[in-house]
């Protein structure tokens, strides 16, 4: 009886915090989803990034941001009847891409049910998928958790056509400059203490710019200042509060990689 009335409990305590996020006002928008309210909710590294119905964070919206306001990286050019290869994708994300896609595939390192995945692929070894044909790649938060991410930007490389893209998005520490990873670290403890979560192998830092130009891409890092102040802040695509935790990611950028 307990634990049937705290399942019934879970769903109206969501609902309910969505309700009064949304009450409060509705100055911010979702630019994923169309959630309205006076600000998002928070996780335990930021707060108010968090949409409280897709679950989107701000390097999602600033990736919609781009698509839709920048031209020279539209949806229309990206994505419209292209062949999307997306790893670890996103709910509010996917449902963006995939109906403008022309062929669109859904991959992870596992599939897992009831995610809707349709390849299981290690972007390291992307051996299932043949050189030169896929348009765009994306990868949100994935290398980081990639032990060799110096292979996975060569496949990437190896599976992109000439002129197709890679959207990437990497956690970077504000004060990093150099990208910094140790091999000998495999205990979850010790990875959490030294990377901010115990499946991360490595911390980017500002490099990580250099690192995709060596792989041959061209790159167009896009953050908030490429938009104006009043999108900004009504699709939070920087944070509103800035995170004080040492490794926070508080200046997001979202790296758009066309390969030469």
């Amino acid at each position: 009886m307990i634990a049937r009335l705290r399942r019934r409990l879970s769903p109206l305590k969501r609902r309910a915090i969505k309700l009064l996020y949304r009450l409060a006002g509705r100055d911010v928008v979702c630019n994923l989803c169309g959630w309205r309210g006076a600000r998002l909710a928070s996780d335990d590294w930021h707060p108010h990034t968090i949409c409280p119905q897709c679950r989107s964070q701000l390097r999602h919206r600033l990736l919609v941001a781009a698509l839709s306001h920048l031209p020279q990286l539209s949806l229309e050019r990206l994505v419209r009847g292209k062949t999307v290869l997306h790893f670890a994708p996103e709910a509010p994300l996917r449902s963006l891409l995939e109906p403008a896609a022309g062929a669109y595939c859904a991959a992870d390192l596992e599939l897992q049910p009831g995610q809707g995945l349709d390849l299981a692929l290690d972007i390291a070894d992307m051996g299932a998928v043949a050189d030169a044909t896929q348009d765009l790649v994306l990868a949100c938060d994935v290398l980081e958790h990639v032990p060799d991410d110096q292979r996975a930007l060569r496949e990437l490389g190896r599976v992109l056509r000439r002129g197709g893209w890679a959207i990437l998005t990497v956690p970077q520490p504000d004060a990093l400059a150099v990208t910094f990873g140790d091999p000998s670290l495999t205990a979850p403890e010790d990875r959490l203490r030294v990377f901010g979560q115990r499946d991360h192998v490595r911390l980017y830092g500002r490099d990580f710019i250099d690192r995709l130009a060596a792989a041959g891409f061209e790159v167009e890092a896009v953050a908030a200042g490429h938009f104006a102040p009043g999108l900004v802040r009504r699709h939070v695509l920087f944070p509103p509060v800035l995170s004080t935790r040492p490794l926070a990611t508080n200046h997001r950028r979202v790296f758009f990689a066309r390969k030469r």
